[in-house]
């Protein structure tokens, strides 16, 4: 049984829609969709595949709109080839914001309830389209007994390509009361925006030097939801870029994760702040399960196998991906040049992989464990980016606010601007290289397994490198306990 529900749906997807949905006579208008699901922890999203438009005689307007029965089996029967489920969607022309059901409409939705779920073995989804403002809303009907039927409101549909647009379910996710210290930010975008970003919930996956600058950041903008990931431990080696982290964290093998949700909590602007903290990888299947329920995804990463996890959340799930990172020509002992760069991965945008960020060839050596074996290691190139650990403190920072500033663009689209491509910026010539065109025309992420959810291969497994981590601070953590004991019956 489905208890926390979303929907999402690619740009591209959304202005077919606009286009069937929109009449000019101003009258309501219905189509199907086939939709699959995309599990994540605590939250399942109908991700929108595929429109089944009405053929001649299949639906009739008149002020409102109705349907045939042959219109539903032709759709269903689509829905079953492709391993679907199906979902109808109407419009009120004039509607904004987040449309509850009324009794025509429930009727109709609910006479079919059961034949979906007979004809597909998936729920029916209902949707609605509010002209007044181009906002989605959605409901799953699921069975409570024989013959009974009853939808559960969805807590959000969003819209993913060029612009992040997401129609929030008030009573759900309210709109949390913007407080004084957020003075600031609102008087830079409004408050329409910051209802937005005040109730995304997202993930920030690695908490090294850019992802913890990201983390303090997303905080005191008002975010309220935040999931971190990272297995990763403070080390001395890292005090020199890692915001916040001091020897002492260092000494006693602090989670990295645990610090950025420390200092997320001290920094967070919003009135009622979450955040929780995975001591995961994003390639195991908890720490999967637990992105899939993000509306938006920060990659903080340096390795093949996570990134290719991310792309697939973005195709697959419809979940926009924040990427970057810094690289550092230090080659003769001294500084040669730096660049950093930072992009979105989503629907109708160049996926992680067209655009270099790693090598699919590398992702099966780091899934069988040699990323971690200093003799395969030793055998890269000198130049390889699995060999090159060059930053400082300053890079990170600018990856980070780089990272950031695609955030804003894409949710707030300043002056009507939500994509303006991925940028590299080169640090010896102050200049910024900008790529605009989206993946390969054979590229797996923007085809085979586009909109796929669920029914995408299994990328996760078990990753050596956090078990290893886990494993030594939880030894770490048996000797202090020991050696407390000890020290108790010595004192007694």
């Amino acid at each position: 049984m489905i208890t926390r529900f979303s929907a999402a749906l690619s740009s591209s997807l959304a202005q077919r829609l606009d286009d069937h949905l929109l009449r000019s006579d101003g009258q309501e208008d219905c189509c199907f969709v086939l939709w699959r699901p995309a599990t994540g922890a605590r939250r399942t999203t109908a991700v929108l595949v595929d429109l089944v438009l009405p053929l001649e005689g299949e639906r009739i307007v008149h002020g409102t709109v109705d349907f045939t029965s042959a219109y539903f089996l032709r759709a269903a029967t689509l829905a079953e080839t492709h391993g679907c489920g199906v979902g109808l969607i109407h419009s009120h022309p004039q509607g904004r914001g987040w449309q509850l059901l009324n009794r025509v409409d429930h009727d109709a939705e609910s006479a079919f309830a059961a034949q979906a779920l007979t004809l597909t073995n998936q729920p029916l989804i209902g949707m609605t389209f509010a002209g007044g403002d181009a906002g989605h809303s959605a409901r799953v009907w699921q069975k409570h007994g024989t013959q009974h039927y009853q939808p559960l409101q969805a807590e959000s549909v969003r819209v993913v390509g060029d612009q992040l647009t997401i129609t929030f379910n008030d009573r759900l996710l309210p709109a949390p009361t913007a407080t004084s210290a957020q003075q600031r930010t609102l008087s830079a975008w409004g408050q329409r925006t910051q209802d937005t970003l005040a109730r995304l919930h997202i993930g920030v996956v690695g908490t090294g030097s850019v992802g913890m600058l990201i983390v303090e950041a997303l905080a005191r903008t008002g975010i309220g939801r935040l999931s971190l990931f990272d297995f990763d431990t403070v080390e001395t080696v890292n005090l020199d870029r890692l915001l916040h982290a001091t020897a002492r964290d260092a000494r006693i093998r602090r989670p990295k994760v645990d610090l950025a949700a420390h200092a997320a909590r001290r920094a967070a602007t919003a009135p009622a702040f979450c955040v929780s903290a995975l001591d995961a990888s994003i390639t195991e299947p908890d720490g999967f399960a637990a992105a899939a329920d993000c509306d938006v995804l920060f990659s903080c990463v340096d390795r093949p196998w996570p990134r290719h996890v991310l792309n697939l959340l973005a195709y697959a799930h419809h979940i926009p991906v924040i990427d970057g990172g810094v690289s550092v020509d230090a080659r003769g002992g001294s500084l040669r040049g730096a660049e950093w760069r930072a992009h979105v991965a989503a629907p109708g945008r160049a996926c992680l992989e067209c655009l270099g960020q790693y090598d699919s060839a590398d992702v099966s050596a780091e899934r069988e464990g040699l990323l971690e074996d200093p003799s395969y290691i030793a055998g890269l190139p000198f130049d390889h980016p699995i060999r090159r650990k060059e930053n400082v403190f300053v890079f990170s920072a600018s990856a980070a606010a780089a990272e950031l500033s695609q955030f804003i663009t894409m949710t707030a689209a300043p002056a009507g601007v939500s994509d303006t491509g991925a940028h590299l910026y080169h640090l010896t010539t102050g200049t910024l290289d900008r790529r605009e065109e989206g993946c390969r025309s054979k590229c797996l992420f923007g085809t085979t397994l586009f909109s796929l959810g669920d029914a995408a291969p299994a990328f996760t497994g078990r990753h050596l490198a956090a078990e290893l981590a886990r494993d030594s601070r939880n030894d770490l953590r048996s000797r202090i306990t020991r050696l407390v004991h000890q020290w108790r019956r010595l004192g007694s």
